[in-house]
Parts: C-alpha cells; structure tokens; sequence
C-alpha cells in the first residue's frame, strides 16, 4: 500500500509492508494464508512461476515446503526484485530465481509452467479476460494455477467510500468481482474452477494490522520510515478498514485447471 505518487514499492514501502507483514511479504496472511492458497495441491518436482512475487516470500516457501523443482520469481519492479534477490542470497536456496519483467508483458512461451502461482498482485491488471488467456497459454495442459488477490463484492461503479480508500492508497488497484474471475477462467478454457471469499478472514486480520502498527511496530516504523510516513501508514490501514466493513474490498482466492487437450 502506498500514501505518496512514487514507484509503487520503493524502499521506503517494502521497509514498511515487510515491518508488518513479515520479511519476504508484501502482502498480508504470511506463509498460513500461501497454504490456504496451495490447499490440497501437489507441488513436488513442478516447475512453478510466482507472477508479482514481491520480495519473495512466497517463492521461498514453495520451493523449502511443497518440493518445488524450481520457482521462478517475476516481478515488473526492479526494487522489489533486488530485496528478493538479497533474501535469495541470505536464505540460499538453489531452486529459486528471480526476473523482472515489462509490465504488461508476458513475454514466456505456451506451456511453459507446470503450475501458476499469484498471490495479491492481479488487482493491478486491468484486463482480467486477457489475463486468464495468457495464464491459460503459459500453463502446460494438465497444470493447475491457484490465485489469492484483493476483489471486490461486484463489478458496480466504486462506492464513494471505495474510491477515497484507493484514491488514499494512490496505487493502480483494478479490484474485480470472485464472479468475474470465474467468467474471464471459463472463457480462456480453464475448468474445475474454485472460488474462496476471504472478506471476514481480512477484516479480523487487519483491525489487529492497524493496533499493531500504533503501538507493537510503531517504533520500529518511524526508525525506519519516519513517524510522517508511519502516521500516514496508519491513516490509509483505516480508510482500508472502513471498506472491508461495508464488504466491498473482499481478499478472495481462486484456482482452476487446465484440461489435457
């Protein structure tokens, strides 16, 4: 989340993000909530592509747990990637790489990847529909692709309190519907399509997000951010707050399957 029209995750916000949700995280539920995501997938021996990996948490994970072969780690910013690669080095872990990408690009070949992994970065693509071919394309034929992103309750115009909460976060935030996951899914070909709603999950999680960072991490927030930015860290968790209460901002999960032929 970003209170200042800069890159998206400068310094400044991956200190930030990582004080409250972990090193490696730029988004919120740690490695619990990457599990929920995998639930009942086997990733042994799988080649797997991390879209919007961040600093790369994620990728650590799936590849030290579920056995990956390899995970490739993308990102379209380079600060974010260069966080990751530092981690990389710190962790050793031979079976991860990182890239950064072009934004907009999918520049991988057909049936690249054995399983799609994305976790809170699809809200910042537009075009959803050209999204689900593209992962359909990259994904060999009998791979699966599990998603976590940050949706909303439907495709309706945004709600006053909706757009002031991300006109504050001052991000590229495309935020769609569960449903209109699940339309642009079919539409590409994918098949056995599962949807998970995580509105209630995130509101619990983020009224104690916003206690921890007036009080627990306060300090250790303006050490490293300054108590301007901290202050400013705090104001937008709340407007975030407010539309997780009225249910439009709903975190949600889905995965689906990519038939053989």
């Amino acid at each position: 989340m970003s209170t200042k029209k800069e890159e998206p995750y400068n310094l400044t916000q991956i200190k930030c993000l990582e004080t409250i949700w972990g090193e490696g995280f730029l988004s919120p539920g740690g490695t619990d909530e990457i599990n929920l995501v995998l639930d009942g997938f086997n990733l042994e021996n799988l080649n797997i592509i991390d879209i919007g990996c961040g600093t790369g948490g994620a990728a650590f994970h799936i590849a030290k747990k579920y056995g990956a072969k390899s995970v490739l780690g993308v990102d379209t910013e380079p600060m974010v990637i260069n966080r990751a690669n530092e981690l990389l080095n710190k962790n050793k872990i031979n079976n991860v790489t990182f890239k950064v990408i072009k934004k907009g690009s999918y520049e991988f070949d057909d049936n690249s990847f054995d399983f799609i992994f994305s976790k809170d970065t699809f809200l910042h693509i537009p075009n959803k529909e050209i999204l689900c071919k593209e992962l359909f394309r990259i994904l060999k034929p009998g791979g699966f692709l599990a998603v976590s992103d940050w949706m909303r309750k439907d495709d309706n115009p945004l709600s006053k309190q909706m757009y002031e909460y991300i006109q504050t976060e001052d991000l590229d935030m495309n935020m769609c519907s569960l449903s209109r996951y699940k339309n642009a899914l079919i539409s590409s070909g994918f098949v056995d399509i599962k949807l998970r709603d995580r509105n209630l999950w995130y509101f619990n999680l983020a009224k104690q997000e916003v206690k921890d960072i007036e009080n627990k991490f306060y300090n250790q927030l303006v050490e490293g951010i300054g108590e301007k930015k901290t202050r400013e860290t705090i104001f937008v968790w709340k407007k975030m707050l407010g539309v997780l209460e009225i249910g439009e901002h709903r975190p949600g999960h889905f995965s689906a399957f990519k038939p053989m032929n």
